[in-house]
C-alpha cells in the first residue's frame, strides 16, 4: 500500500526530472530541503522507484532520526538503522548486541525486506564479506534430509556456540534428535526435531522457560558472526595473521610507550597487563581452527581478501548522500581516530601496523561510489563528495511554522492551501492527538475525518514522524504533533525478553549453598542414584555440619531452595540433630509474626478512616496525558489506573509504586498530582536529596508548564530569602506542588489545604522523618515511589496488606550498552576517556577505595590532563557530596570519580561511558544496576568492567565474573542479575532489622515464611499440612531421569524441580508435555518419577505421611496430625470406589485394593483413585 502522502510528488516536475535522471545512473544534487524534508524525499523514492534506498547522513543520532521517520512513511515497508560497526583493540569480553543488530539488519537488506537502509557516514568506511555469505547459508524445511553432525560443523563454522542449553543468539545445543538454535535474526529460538536425517518437526520456543511457542514450517540458518573463514582458506588466512604478528613484533620494539608515568607514583597502583603478541598469535590459532575469533573485525582485510564494501552488498541500490562535506568530514575524522588508536595499540603489543588499511578510505568511497546512481541532499549546495554532479536542482522547502496549540493560526493556513489545492497532511503519533486537533479545529469551521481516512486533499493520521514542511512546488504541507503542540510524541520501544521471568531459581551447582525447609542450610553435592530392592532412584546429596549428610528423594525437591543471603559471607551450616534450625526459624517467624499482625492492623485500621474523594477531571486530565511525549507502557497505565482508583475512594491512599530509575514512576506521580491541584487541594513532593528536588522540579515545571499548576521546591541551593517566601506562599494556599527535601516536613512548612504527600525513596530517610510521614498517612493520601525493584514472590505474598503497584517494563531503548571485561590497561582507559570526551560526553569512574581514592585521582590526571576530574564518596560531608554531584551534572566536570554512590543517584544523561575498578569485588546485580547508569541517551554508551592483572582471584570472584562475562555476552545472566536484585528488594520493604534475618533462612525460605506469616494473622491456617508434613513414597519401582535422557547437570536440576512441584493432573500433564517438547518421549524411568510425585502430592493432601505396598493394597499412613476430617475423609471414600478402606491399628491407614498388580501397576491406577476422592472431599467441604 503506497502512502498517499506521496501523491504530491507526481506533480512535481523537478522531482520527476531527478527520479529520471537517477534511472540512468546519473548524479543528482537536491538542495534547500530541510532535515525532515531529506528523509521525505529518501522514503518516496524508495517506494515510488521499487529500488532500495542507502542513506548516508552524517551522524549516528541523524541516522536513526531517518530510519524511524522513513519506517513511519513506508507503512507496509521496512527502513532500518545499520549500527555503526565497534573497532577497539582491547582484550576483552565484548557485548555482542550492536553485532546481533547489524547482522539482523543486514539480512533484511540482503533479503529485500528493508527498503531504505540508513547509516552513518563511518560505518561505510568498515569492510564487509559478500552478500552470500551473510545470506540463509541452509533452509531446513519439514521433511527435507539433513545429516544432523555435517549441520553441527557448519554451525560452528558460521560462529554458533555449542552449548548444553541455548538461552541466547549465536547459540545451539545437540539432545539426539532435537536441535536447539538461536539464529540472531530471529526474535525467538528454533528447535528442530529430527526422524533419523529427516526435519520431523520445527518450532519456536521460549529460552527462559525453554517451551516451544508455535510451530514452523522452515528456519533459514543465517551466521552468528559477522566475519568468518571458510575451511578452505584458513590455512592461507592463518599464514598472513602471523606474518602482520611477526612484523609487528619488529615494528614494536622501535616504539616507546608514551604513557609511561614516573615511578614515583606508581606505589600502591597495580600493573599493566603482560604487554606483547602472545595473545594475537593464539587469536590466529584459533582463526585456523574454527576460522573466526573474538576481535576479527580487526583482521578483515588481511584474512578476507574478498572482503568488498557495503554499497557492493546492494548493488542496485540508490545511494542517497546527506550534507555530503560533512559525510566526508565524518569520513576523515574516523579514518585519522582509527590511525591514531592503531598507532598507540602498537605501541602496546595489541595490533600490527599491517592493520592500517582496515578501513576504506573518503577517496576509496568516493572512486566506488563513481559509477553508482548517487542523489545528494542539502541545505546549502556545496561539496559533492568530489562527485561529478549531471543535475542539481532546488527544492524550496521551508520548515513547518510552530503554532504550539494556536488553533486559529492552524486554521487559516490550512484554509489557506486548501483554496490553493494543496495537499495538507497531519502526521499526530496518536489517535487521541489527532481525535483532540480534528475536535478543536471543528470551532474553525476545518473538517477532518475520522483519523488514518482519506478525505479529498485534507489527511489526518495517527503515524509520526519528527518535523513538518511545506514544499510550495509541490502542493505540499506537512504537519506534525510537534509543530502543532510543540513537543515530539516518542513511542517506547519494548525490550524483548523471553518469557516470564523465571521464580524459583534452580541454577545449582556443586558446592553451592542449599536450605532444606525442615533441615537447614548445607552444601549441595549433586545428585546420586541408589539402588534398594532391585530398583534405582536418584537422590540429592546435601552435606551437613560435621559428618551430617542427608539424601533427599528428588521428588521432594520442592522442600529445597539455593540459598541467597542478603550479604556475600557464606552461611553456617546446621546439623540434623542439634535442634538450631528449628530455633533459627521460629525466631525468624517471631519477628515475621509481630510485622504481618502490624501490617494487617495498620491497613484494617486504613480502612475505617475517612479521607477525601478526588474527582476525575476528564477533560484536563485526557489533555494532559496526550502531552506526555512517550506512549506509556502497559504497567504505567495499570499504576495510574490503580493510583487514581484509590484516590476516587473516600479512604485516604497508601501505595507503593516500585520500579527501577527510568522506568516512569515520576509520571504516574505527575498523574495522581494533577488530579489533586484540579481538586483544589495541594501537593507535596518528599525527595530525599537535594540535587534529587532538582532533578525533580525541572521535571514537573516542564510537564505543567502549559497548565495553570505553580510548582515551588524549597532547596539550600536557594536564598533563605526565597525559601522564606515559598513557604509563605505555601501556607497561602498560592502553591499548587512544592518539592523539597526532610525540610518539607519541618513545623514552620504548612499547607493550607494539603491533599497527597509523594514521597520518593522512603527508606533513605532517617527514623524521625519516617515517623512523621507515618502521621502524615492518616491525614491525606500518600503515594511512595522506590526505585528499587520488588520481587514478584514478595509482592504476592503481601496482597491484601500492602497497596502496591509494580512498573517491570523496561524504560524506552536506545542504543544497547557495549560492555566490555577486561584487565585494567592504563592505554584502554586513556582511550575510554578520550573517546567519550571527544563527543562531549561524560564519565563515570567507579573507585570503591575511599582510603586512596584522591592519590587515583591524581594519578588519572597525570594519565588525562584534558579531562576535569571530580571525586565524589560517601563519606564527604552530605553538602559538598550534593555540590560535586549537582557541578558533574551541570557539565562542570568530564569524569566523576567517585565509590558506590552512584548507584542511587540522579539520571545523567550526557554520561556515556562507565569505567568500573576492580569489577570482580561487585556482585551481579550491582554492576548491573550501575550499568544502567549510562546509556540513557540517543548514543551508544560504553561499560568496562575492569580486573587487576596480577590478582589473584577468589573461587567467589572468578564464579562472579564467569557470570559477567556470561551476562555480557549473551544477556543469559539477565535473570541471575534479576534474582539478585530482588535480595534488595526484601531489606527495602521491612527495613535493615530484617536483613539478619533473610540471611539466617535464606531469601526464598524468608519470603515463604512472610506470606504464611500474612495468612496466620489473617486467621488462614490452610497452608499448614503442605508446609509441615513430610510425605516419603517407598514403592518398588524405579524412578529417575538417564543421563542420556536430559544432559547436563543444571538442567536436570531445573527438571527434577518442575516435577517436584507437581501438585495436579493439570501439573503433570504440562511437565509431560514439555519434557517431550525438550526431550523427546519420556523413558519408563522418567514417567515413574512423575507419577511418584503426583502420588506424594495426593497423599499429603489427604494427610499421610508414608506410602507403601503390601499384598495386593496400596497402603498411606495417615498423620494424626495432618489427617483430614475422619468423616468428610468416611463420606467421601463410601461415595467414590468400595476399592477404598481404613486400617485401625497404632497409626491408621487408608488402604486401596489393588489385586494382581505390581508397584508400578498400582502407582498407575491410584493416582486416578485418590484424585477422585480427594475431588469428592472438597466438593463435600463446600455443600457444607
Amino acid at each position: 500500500m503506497t502512502n498517499p502522502l506521496f501523491n504530491a510528488l507526481s506533480r512535481h516536475a523537478p522531482w520527476q526530472q531527478a527520479v529520471s535522471a537517477l534511472s540512468k545512473g546519473q548524479h543528482v544534487a537536491l538542495y534547500d530541503a530541510t532535515e525532515s524534508q531529506r528523509a521525505y524525499l529518501v522514503a518516496a523514492l524508495a517506494e515510488l522507484t521499487g529500488r532500495q534506498v542507502i542513506y548516508i547522513v552524517p551522524s549516528e543520532q541523524a541516522a536513526m532520526r531517518a530510519a524511524e521517520d522513513c519506517a513511519h512513511l513506508l507503512m507496509d515497508a521496512r527502513a532500518a538503522l545499520l549500527p555503526a560497526q565497534e573497532l577497539q583493540f582491547i582484550r576483552a569480553v565484548r557485548s555482542r548486541d550492536t553485532q546481533w543488530r547489524r547482522l539482523t539488519v543486514l539480512d533484511q537488506a540482503l533479503s529485500g525486506q528493508l527498503r531504505v537502509l540508513c547509516l552513518a557516514a563511518d560505518t561505510l568506511l568498515s569492510r564487509m564479506m559478500p552478500a552470500q555469505a551473510y545470506q540463509g547459508v541452509a533452509t531446513l524445511r519439514i521433511g527435507q534430509e539433513h545429516d544432523l553432525q555435517q549441520l553441527v560443523i557448519m554451525l560452528s563454522d558460521l560462529g554458533y556456540e555449542r552449548v548444553d542449553m541455548v538461552e541466547g543468539r549465536g547459540q545451539f545445543a545437540v539432545r539426539g534428535d532435537l536441535l536447539d538454535i538461536f539464529p540472531p535474526c530471529l526474535n525467538d529460538a528454533v528447535r528442530v526435531e529430527f526422524f533419523d536425517t529427516q526435519v520431523d518437526a520445527i518450532r519456536s520456543f521460549d529460552t527462559l522457560t525453554q517451551r516451544s511457542i508455535a510451530p514452523l514450517n522452515e528456519v533459514r540458518l543465517t551466521p552468528a558472526t559477522e566475519y568468518y573463514v571458510a575451511p578452505a582458506h584458513r590455512k592461507q588466512a592463518f599464514a598472513a595473521m602471523q606474518q602482520a604478528i611477526a612484523r609487528g613484533s619488529q615494528a614494536r620494539s622501535c616504539m616507546l610507550d608514551q604513557y609511561a608515568l614516573p615511578p614515583e607514583e606508581e606505589a600502591d597502583i597495580p600493573p599493566q597487563a603482560p604487554l606483547g603478541l602472545e595473545q594475537l598469535m593464539l587469536d590466529a590459532q584459533q582463526l585456523a581452527d574454527t576460522g573466526h575469533f573474538t576481535g576479527i573485525q580487526e583482521w578483515v582485510h588481511l584474512v578476507l581478501p574478498q572482503s568488498v564494501g557495503l554499497w557492493a552488498l546492494l548493488p542496485d541500490a540508490i545511494i542517497v548522500v546527506d550534507t555530503p562535506d560533512r559525510v566526508r568530514a565524518r569520513m576523515e575524522d574516523r579514518t585519522t581516530g582509527f590511525a591514531s588508536d592503531l598507532e598507540q595499540a602498537i605501541a602496546h603489543g595489541e595490533a600490527t601496523p599491517d592493520q592500517q588499511n582496515l578501513l576504506f578510505t573518503a577517496d576509496e568511497v568516493q572512486s566506488a561510489l563513481q559509477p553508482r546512481a548517487v542523489l545528494t541532499v542539502q541545505e546549502l549546495l556545496r561539496g559533492q563528495l568530489g562527485l561529478q554532479t549531471d543535475l542539481a536542482i532546488a527544492l524550496k522547502g521551508v520548515g513547518a511554522s510552530g503554532y504550539t496549540s494556536r488553533y486559529a493560526d492552524l486554521a487559516r493556513d490550512i484554509a489557506d492551501w486548501q483554496k490553493q489545492g494543496w495537499q495538507i497532511t497531519l502526521l499526530m503519533g496518536a489517535a487521541t492527538r489527532a481525535q483532540r486537533v480534528r475536535t478543536a479545529l471543528q470551532e474553525f469551521s476545518v473538517y477532518l475525518s475520522e483519523p488514518d481516512t482519506a478525505s479529498g486533499n485534507l489527511l489526518l493520521s495517527s503515524q509520526s514522524f519528527s518535523r513538518g514542511f511545506v514544499l510550495e512546488q509541490a502542493g505540499l504541507a506537512v504537519l506534525t504533533d510537534t509543530d502543532i503542540f510543540g513537543s515530539e510524541r516518542r513511542r517506547t520501544r519494548q525490550r524483548q525478553y523471553a518469557g516470564e521471568r523465571i521464580e524459583a531459581f534452580t541454577d545449582l551447582r556443586v558446592g553451592d549453598y542449599v536450605v532444606h525447609e525442615h533441615y537447614g542450610v548445607g552444601i549441595y553435592h549433586g545428585t546420586v542414584r541408589l539402588q534398594s530392592e532391585g530398583v534405582f532412584r536418584d537422590y540429592l546429596f546435601i552435606q551437613y555440619r560435621g559428618n551430617d549428610k542427608l539424601y533427599i528423594p528428588v521428588d521432594q525437591f520442592d522442600r529445597v531452595q539455593k540459598y541467597i543471603g542478603s550479604g556475600g559471607d557464606a552461611p553456617p551450616l546446621n546439623d540434623l540433630t542439634g535442634g538450631d534450625w528449628e530455633r533459627q526459624k521460629k525466631k525468624v517467624k517471631a519477628g515475621l509474626q509481630k510485622l504481618a499482625i502490624d501490617l494487617v492492623k495498620l491497613y484494617a485500621a486504613r480502612q475505617t478512616i475517612p479521607g477525601y474523594a478526588f474527582q476525575p477531571m476528564e477533560e484536563w486530565e485526557r489533555q494532559f496525558a496526550e502531552n506526555f511525549e512517550y506512549e506509556l507502557t502497559s504497567d504505567q497505565e495499570r499504576a495510574i489506573e490503580e493510583t487514581l482508583n484509590d484516590m476516587a475512594r473516600p479512604i485516604n491512599m497508601d501505595r507503593l509504586l516500585c520500579g527501577d530509575v527510568g522506568y516512569g514512576k515520576t509520571e504516574v506521580a505527575m498523574r495522581a498530582a494533577l488530579r489533586c491541584v484540579l481538586n483544589g487541594k495541594q501537593v507535596a513532593f518528599l525527595a530525599p536529596t537535594t540535587i534529587l528536588v532538582q532533578q525533580h522540579y525541572r521535571t514537573l515545571s516542564k510537564r505543567f508548564g502549559s497548565f495553570p499548576v505553580r510548582v515551588e521546591y524549597i532547596s539550600r541551593f536557594r536564598t533563605p530569602k526565597q525559601n522564606r517566601e515559598v513557604i509563605a506562599a505555601a501556607r497561602a494556599g498560592e502553591v499548587d506542588i512544592l518539592i523539597g527535601t526532610h525540610r518539607l516536613l519541618s513545623k514552620d512548612v504548612a499547607f493550607k489545604n494539603l491533599g497527597l504527600l509523594v514521597v520518593d525513596e522512603e527508606q533513605r530517610f532517617g527514623v524521625g522523618h519516617k515517623e512523621r510521614i507515618k502521621s502524615m498517612k492518616g491525614e491525606v493520601d500518600v503515594l511512595t515511589l522506590s526505585a528499587t525493584p520488588i520481587p514478584r514472590t514478595l509482592h504476592m505474598s503481601m496482597v491484601g496488606v500492602r497497596d502496591m503497584s509494580l512498573l517491570e517494563t523496561p524504560p524506552e531503548e536506545r542504543f544497547p550498552v557495549q560492555t566490555y571485561v577486561t584487565d585494567y590497561q592504563e592505554p584502554l582507559i586513556r582511550d575510554a576517556l578520550m573517546r567519550e570526551l571527544g563527543r562531549g560526553g561524560q564519565v563515570f569512574f567507579l573507585y570503591n577505595r575511599v582510603r586512596d581514592i584522591e592519590r587515583f585521582a591524581s594519578r588519572l590526571r597525570l594519565l588525562v590532563p584534558e579531562a576535569r576530574i571530580g571525586v565524589a564518596h560517601g563519606q564527604m560531608p552530605d553538602n559538598t557530596l550534593e555540590d560535586i554531584i549537582m557541578d558533574f551534572y551541570e557539565g562542570a566536570y568530564d569524569v566523576l570519580l567517585c565509590t558506590t554512590i552512584i548507584e542511587n543517584g540522579i539520571d545523567v544523561p550526557n554520561a556515556n561511558t562507565l569505567i568500573v575498578y576492580d569489577a570482580d569485588h561487585f556482585g551481579l546485580s550491582q554492576l548491573y544496576q550501575l550499568r544502567g547508569r549510562v546509556g540513557r541517551s540517543n548514543r551508544v554508551a560504553y561499560a568496562y568492567f575492569t580486573v587487576r592483572p596480577d590478582r589473584t582471584l577468589t573461587e567467589t570472584a572468578e564464579k562472579r565474573l564467569s557470570a559477567i562475562k556470561e551476562f555480557t555476552e549473551f544477556g543469559a545472566g539477565f535473570r541471575i542479575a534479576m534474582r539478585d536484585l530482588e535480595i534488595r528488594g526484601a531489606g527495602n520493604m521491612f527495613g535493615p532489622e530484617q536483613s539478619g534475618q533473610v540471611s539466617a533462612v535464606g531469601y526464598d525460605m524468608y519470603c515463604k515464611m512472610i506470606e504464611e506469616a500474612v495468612l496466620e494473622a489473617k486467621g488462614d491456617f490452610s497452608f499448614l499440612r503442605e508446609r509441615e508434613l513430610e510425605t516419603r513414597v517407598e514403592l518398588r519401582v524405579t524412578a529417575f531421569l538417564p543421563e542420556s535422557y536430559v544432559k547436563g547437570e543444571a538442567q536436570r536440576m531445573e527438571v527434577y524441580k518442575r516435577i517436584a512441584m507437581i501438585r495436579t493432573q493439570q501439573d503433570r500433564m504440562d511437565v509431560i508435555d514439555e519434557l517431550i517438547d525438550r526431550f523427546g518421549e519420556p523413558t519408563e524411568p522418567v514417567t515413574n518419577l512423575i507419577s511418584v510425585a503426583h502420588l506424594r502430592s495426593l497423599a499429603r493432601a489427604i494427610g499421610a505421611d508414608l506410602v507403601t505396598s503390601a499384598d495386593e493394597y496400596l497402603k498411606l499412613r495417615l498423620h494424626a496430625d495432618y489427617v483430614v476430617d475422619p468423616q468428610v475423609l468416611f463420606t467421601a471414600m463410601t461415595s467414590t470406589d468400595r476399592r477404598f478402606s481404613l486400617s485401625s491399628g497404632r497409626q491408621t491407614s487408608l488402604l486401596i485394593k489393588l489385586p494382581r498388580m505390581n508397584d508400578a501397576q498400582m502407582l498407575e491406577a491410584a493416582i486416578p483413585l485418590l484424585t477422585a476422592l480427594i475431588d469428592a472431599m472438597n466438593a463435600s467441604q463446600k455443600a457444607v
